[in-house]
């Protein structure tokens, strides 16, 4: 639930909100705020995905939410605000918090820290969700991070994942904030799941032998999602990094792209497979399949009616045991933010990605 927006001048925000929650003080909202939450992201046609993400967010975590909007089309300049309460809607009583909408354009783009500053609850953490390509230079990304404890991007947003992991690496290097990406949340399940599935001496040291692995993912685009291929690829650059494999080239053969690695003496090819299902979300892992020089398969598939459910099938040239099946967290829109929010610190294994992807050949990639 969310009470209309009032609009109001930046220097009326804290009075206009202190007046909405007065005129509540008799029903059953209650406010709360864990931290500060602001988003930036430009005026288009992913603004509304964007927004229901912040609703997402304070459903499981109340917080004061700053959404800042750039419409760059605009001619004019001008800087407006509006201020509204954002609640949950769940339970006897509800837990709400403030929500402060920026809107500005042209050379009113230098006003928007300033507007924000004041309206940071101090001592309390600070999370930027900069929802654009961080390697298109913008000095306002450089002017907000310096507020941030944790910078989280958004991967959807480029067309170069080489540039954009170069670009967060330096991001991360200026600002000394945590950082983090929501591509790489969604695959959390998987690269946990895969970790299990492998963490005996005797299935490590398989997979070690790896000679091919396919990766297959939902290419099915959608008007929020067209670049399909980033979870897959931070998915495989992730096996190739922890299992210390040199990365050698990447090609693109029809409609996959072929990664080729080396261990000592082994070269290892890791597929990206394309499949198109309308009904499924956008850049979905739907299958791993791992097949090493000895033959055997390991072979991990996403049911397609209960995706949060994976069947795993491992088989040699003697046997095939029994299926075993992992359930992963059931997901939803603004699930991988919340999973980030959670987090502390930066992943060493996030790092090692980066640092592996932004080396990589940009053919074909996004």
């Amino acid at each position: 639930m969310t009470t209309s927006s009032r609009p109001v001048s930046p220097a009326d925000i804290q009075n206009e909100l202190n007046r909405i929650w007065e005129s509540l003080e008799t029903t059953n909202v209650a406010r709360a705020c864990l931290f500060n939450l602001i988003f930036y992201t430009q005026k288009n046609h992913r603004t509304p995905y964007i927004q229901r993400i912040a609703q997402k967010v304070v459903e499981k975590f109340p917080s004061r939410v700053i959404f800042v909007t750039v419409d760059k089309a605009a001619k004019e300049d001008s800087l407006k605000t509006e201020v509204s309460i954002m609640s949950s809607s769940k339970g006897e009583f509800d837990v709400a918090c403030d929500y402060i909408q920026i809107d500005t354009s042209g050379t009113s783009n230098e006003r928007v820290p300033f507007v924000v500053l004041p309206h940071i609850l101090a001592d309390l953490p600070v999370y930027l969700v900069w929802a654009e390509d961080p390697s298109k230079d913008d000095p306002l990304c450089y002017q907000l991070e310096q507020f941030a404890n944790r910078l989280i991007f958004d991967s959807e947003a480029t067309d170069n994942l080489p540039r954009f992991a170069s670009s967060i690496l330096q991001h991360m290097e200026k600002s000394h904030c945590d950082i983090a990406d929501l591509n790489w949340a969604r695959i959390e399940s998987w690269r946990e799941m895969l970790s299990m599935a492998f963490y005996s001496d005797d299935n490590f040291s398989q997979i070690q032998k790896s000679k091919k692995i396919t990766v297959t993912y939902n290419a099915q685009e959608t008007a929020f999602f067209c670049h399909t291929k980033i979870q897959a690829m931070y998915l495989q650059a992730w096996l190739g990094g922890q299992l210390g494999w040199q990365f050698k080239s990447v090609r693109k053969e029809k409609d996959a792209l072929l990664f080729t690695y080396q261990a000592g003496a082994n070269p290892i090819e890791i597929s990206l497979s394309s499949a198109q299902h309308a009904e499924l979300p956008p850049g979905l892992i739907l299958s791993v399949d791992i097949e090493t020089a000895d033959e055997q398969q390991f072979s991990f598939h996403r049911h397609h009616k209960l995706l949060h459910q994976i069947t795993f099938q491992h088989s040699t040239r003697d046997q095939c045991n029994l299926p075993s099946h992992y359930i992963f967290t059931k997901a939803e829109s603004g699930h991988s933010l919340v999973k980030e929010i959670c987090h502390r610190g930066t992943s060493e294994h996030f790092l090692k990605v980066l640092n592996l992807v932004k080396n990589m050949d940009t053919l074909g990639l996004c």
